[in-house]
């Protein structure tokens, strides 16, 4: 018996012969008792404009939680709405390694095999449409399922990607890295926003489950960028909803941002390997249907140690140096060596040089230059120096102004993408 008619058959085992459903509700959980109760109301409420309840299902794949997380959501459901529940790293249903041992910003480990779990059941039940969504979020209305199903229901949309008002300078791995990359080489401008909540039809759930990425080294990255990823690549109607403020319990206090940033960028050279016959053809970007209120950014800025980020830099010039003379071209590294050797206030990452550090990054993950992680490891103090010259550049103008900053830094990716085409052939 395979591991996805295991989780199945369990599930089946609860909910009897139910026949084809129309929506699946996703809920992946690691002891959370204290916000699932809220997110399974906000859901149950936005639900009941959607879709009515005889053809709902809601999902629960549970960690492992201590504290009741599964009857609290049990509860929460209520008679009207069937439930399932499947312990997702429990019985060995999908065994395999956890993302770098990191976590996302829900907090739920081995995050992606919670997916496949979903992905399995909305198969199985041929459902038209699938939302996921965190159950750590404090900020989930009900509005939110009208912004995630009602595209793929009634607009045929395959994926709504979560859309979000962040402060001015939160989200900097994706400003500064996935959303560019990603952008250039697969020509969407999709914001890679990760987490909180996701629209998925059907038909994409069952194309996830023929996707190499639940064993094997892609099982290394984290899920979120792989999700956006492989629908962006196979050509799926894809689109952002936004969401508002996404305010959620937790933090990642004491996760290195190494690993983090080993996981997220990680995902996406893994996926230039799957998908190079994709992006390398691939020129300029297209926007992608919005669905929800207007995107607008946040004014807050936040407090921002720029010294601090200019520092780590400038520590792993000297640390980190021989490695980075093996990935980095000649050329690259003799523009980032005079940084080491700029005041904090004075401090400036070109944007060319950071979308040319990128790509050879990328280069060396496909060359295998040097053991995988290591390298992906390797790239944190770059992207702080990078990070620093962003706030320094934007820190006394609008949040308009940071856009701008973001939307020419997309620009130059996608301006330099033969500079990356042209040696991947060759390397």
């Amino acid at each position: 018996m395979t591991m996805t008619k295991t989780v199945w058959g369990q599930v089946r085992e609860q909910l009897g012969d139910i026949g084809k459903i129309e929506l699946l509700v996703g809920i992946p959980t690691f002891n959370n008792a204290k916000t699932v109760e809220p997110v399974v109301n906000a859901v149950k409420a936005g639900l009941s404009k959607v879709c009515p309840p005889a053809s709902v299902v809601v999902v629960n794949a549970d960690a492992g939680s201590q504290d009741g997380t599964p009857e609290t959501i049990k509860q929460a459901a209520g008679p009207d709405i069937r439930t399932a529940f499947v312990q997702h790293l429990a019985d060995g249903f999908f065994p395999g390694p956890i993302s770098l041992h990191a976590l996302s910003e829900s907090g739920v480990p081995g995050r992606e095999h919670a997916f496949r779990a979903f992905f399995t059941v909305a198969e199985e039940l041929q459902v038209q449409a699938c939302v996921v969504v965190d159950a750590n979020l404090r900020s989930l209305t009900s509005d939110w399922m009208e912004v995630l199903l009602r595209p793929v229901i009634e607009k045929g949309m395959d994926f709504v990607a979560p859309l979000f008002r962040r402060a001015r300078y939160e989200g900097s791995l994706t400003n500064c890295i996935i959303y560019p990359l990603s952008r250039a080489l697969y020509g969407k401008q999709m914001r890679y926003q990760s987490g909180g909540g996701y629209g998925f039809s059907g038909k994409l759930a069952s194309l996830y489950l023929t996707k190499n990425v639940w064993e094997g080294e892609g099982a290394h990255y984290g899920i979120d960028s792989w999700l956006t990823t492989v629908a962006v690549a196979e050509s799926c109607e894809v689109s952002q909803g936004f969401l508002g403020t996404k305010i959620h319990d937790g933090t990642l206090t004491g996760i290195e941002l190494s690993l983090l940033l080993a996981q997220a960028v990680g995902a996406l050279f893994h996926l230039m390997e799957a998908y190079q016959d994709v992006w390398e053809g691939s020129t300029g970007s297209s926007p992608v249907p919005q669905f929800g209120p207007p995107y607008e950014p946040d004014p807050e800025g936040g407090a921002v140690n720029v010294e601090r980020m200019v520092r780590g830099f400038q520590q792993g010039l000297r640390d980190l140096l021989p490695i980075w003379e093996i990935i980095l071209a000649p050329e690259t590294l003799a523009g980032i060596l005079p940084l080491g050797l700029v005041e904090a206030e004075e401090f400036r990452f070109p944007a060319a040089l950071w979308v040319q550090t990128i790509y050879d990054f990328a280069l060396a993950y496909h060359e295998k230059a040097l053991y995988r992680e290591h390298l992906l490891k390797s790239l944190t103090p770059l992207y702080l120096g990078r990070t620093a010259s962003l706030v320094l550049e934007t820190r006394a103008g609008t949040p308009e102004d940071v856009e701008r900053v973001i939307e020419t830094l997309c620009e130059t990716f996608e301006r330099m993408k033969p500079y990356l085409t042209q040696r991947w052939r060759f390397s």
